[in-house]
């Protein structure tokens, strides 16, 4: 996934449990959340990548993602929930507690996933995400990430 996302160029910044992961606390988790830049053409390439992956949609019924159909909800800043060949991607747009990409890639760190070149959100940011957000794998994570 990682792989397509990269070759399509999109811009994004990993949040949740990948990012979790990248700041030392390593623990199971079902998918990818990422906070994609909103610039129309990159949204445009993220639209393709999610086709190229043959993206399923679990909210609507597990129905394969329509570029034509469900680029809409992208372009407009939505989020969408995916299935990929590859595993379950979250693409998060709007979120309570989740800032932009714009404030989240100002202090995001480089990394290295799977010899793809990723921008990781910062570990002050993912834990201001898990403090709004209060679930209790947030909490849980909390727990177990450094202090930033």
């Amino acid at each position: 996934m990682l792989h397509t996302l990269h070759e399509h160029g999109i811009r994004f910044v990993v949040i949740g449990g990948v990012a979790v992961g990248a700041h030392g606390y390593v623990r199971a988790t079902a998918d990818l959340d990422l906070v994609p830049d909103p610039d129309p053409e990159n949204l445009d390439r993220l639209v393709i990548a999610l086709d190229s992956l043959r993206a399923t949609l679990p909210t609507a019924g597990n129905r394969r993602f329509s570029p034509d159909g469900d680029a809409g909800v992208i372009r407009r800043g939505g989020n969408v929930t995916a299935n990929t060949k590859f595993g379950g991607l979250d693409i998060v747009q709007l979120a309570e507690g989740v800032p932009g990409y714009s404030q989240l890639d100002r202090d995001a760190v480089d990394s290295d996933l799977l010899g793809i070149p990723v921008r990781v959100c910062s570990l002050a940011r993912l834990r201001e995400m898990k403090e709004a957000q209060g679930r209790s794998q947030d909490r849980a994570d909390l727990e177990n990430l450094p202090e930033a």
